[in-house]
């Protein structure tokens, strides 16, 4: 009865390879990102820490990021079997972000970011008959993050930054309950169970290096440690009456429903190391290149309790993951139109993290192409602006026959992202 009742999977579906966002200052994104060696707005409080010593200036950098995603299925056999087709419900998920920068001398500089490294979700339409109402329906995850961070400047060639994280989170799940009918011999939908995590808080550390041994190249090397978060939450139950008031009455006495069950899961979020080199051509043109590892390997379970009701607890197997390492490339061009006014492009390569094994309906992973561009524009002499358009395609990914839910199939995945960052310095 345990297997057939539910099985939270906390994972949702988010658009870097595992469940990542990248987007955390939009003249970055506008160049896909690679911005580890140039580094060089307050962004960098995120993307390299140890940036932010260059700057030489008080600085506020606000704004964010809008993305727009879609999705679709598309069934395989045994199950759902072919012909099935599938789609995400059309949602938009804004992703903000807040930087301060204060030089406290020539040397050390101080800052705060504040931004969202994880987060977005999947709602698929029509639940009541989605095919794979039983795994997920509806999954979120929310996450904010406060980073203090101090860089100091060895010389007017290298520096250091590192910084605290102090992330804050929730979860939100929402599957459908199947039970055996033996007065119909068929699997019956009994009853939905939302789970709700309370905000639950965890630290950890980024650091990073730059170095610009000339005018016309800088190299950099940041790194994001990974943190292990502890939910608890309430799952409430809710039954559907079949109208067989015996099968009913026997399902209701199985399970909790009307009651608010206390529920335990922890999910060890990443850590990641990057690097990048930037050239500087001419005054008017700039060119990065960066290289990202995300050590998704330790992602490999996702353990979960009701410890008032430990006939719900899924086995060792079931709490599972199958997730390996993968890599990032990541290119963007900034290129002076006028004094003051700068066309910015980017292309990002970004691989799957997940096996076919945990390609589900909530975390339909994939390898991810992005192209982006961008533009950035003084309004005054201390006032400025970033756009940024970013067109996500995701490769079509098939769970080939090895799906651990036993549902079988190929999604399909792309997003359209828009950015706009306000910048004043003083």
């Amino acid at each position: 009865m345990k297997r057939a009742v539910l099985f939270f999977v906390i994972a949702v579906f988010l658009f870097s390879a595992g469940f990542d966002i990248s987007e955390h200052g939009t003249r970055a994104t506008a160049m896909g990102s690679a911005f580890i060696a140039r580094a060089s707005d307050p962004s960098a409080i995120f993307y390299n820490p140890a940036g932010i010593a260059f700057l030489g200036k008080k600085w506020f950098y606000v704004g964010g990021t809008l993305i727009a995603p879609k999705g679709s299925f598309e069934g395989a056999n045994p199950f759902p079997g072919e012909g099935v087709k599938e789609e995400l419900e059309p949602q938009y998920f804004p992703v903000p972000n807040v930087y301060i920068v204060y030089p406290a001398t020539d040397k050390l500089t101080v800052g705060l970011g504040v931004y969202s490294p994880f987060g977005l979700g999947t709602k698929w339409k029509d639940p009541e008959n989605f095919t794979g109402r039983y795994i997920s329906t509806d999954s979120s995850i929310t996450m904010f993050t406060i980073n203090p961070v101090v860089a100091y400047k060895f010389s007017d060639k290298i520096a250091f930054g590192a910084g605290f994280e102090y992330s804050f989170s929730k979860l939100h799940v929402v599957q459908y309950i199947p039970v055996y009918n033996p007065f119909t011999y068929s699997i019956t939908d009994v009853g939905t169970a939302s789970l709700d995590s309370d905000w639950k808080g965890s630290i950890s550390f980024n650091a990073g290096i730059l170095v610009k041994p000339s005018d016309k190249f800088s190299i950099g090397i940041s790194y994001r440690n990974s943190q292990k978060v502890s939910y608890t939450g309430i799952a409430d139950f809710s039954q559907i009456f079949t109208g067989n008031q015996i099968f009913d009455y026997m399902v209701n006495q199985l399970l909790p429903f009307g009651e608010d069950v206390k529920v335990n899961a922890s999910i060890k979020y990443p850590s990641y190391l990057g690097g990048g080199i930037a050239f500087y051509p001419s005054e008017k043109l700039s060119i990065e290149l960066d290289v990202g590892y995300t050590f998704w390997s330790m992602y490999d379970r996702l353990p979960i309790s009701f410890p008032d009701y430990p006939m719900l607890n899924p086995s060792d197997e079931e709490t599972k993951e199958y997730y390996h390492n993968n890599v990032t490339v990541r290119f963007g061009v900034e290129y002076m139109i006028t004094e003051g006014t700068y066309l910015r492009a980017g292309y990002v390569y970004d691989q799957e993290a997940a096996d076919a094994e945990s390609v589900t309906p909530q975390l339909p992973d994939t390898t991810r192409h992005l192209v982006s561009v961008g533009l950035g524009k003084s309004l005054n002499e201390n006032l400025y602006i970033d756009l940024s358009a970013i067109y996500l395609l995701g490769e079509d990914r098939s769970t080939e026959g090895k799906s651990k839910y036993g549902y079988e199939g190929t999604f399909k995945t792309n997003a359209f992202l828009f950015g706009v960052n306000f910048g004043y310095k003083f």
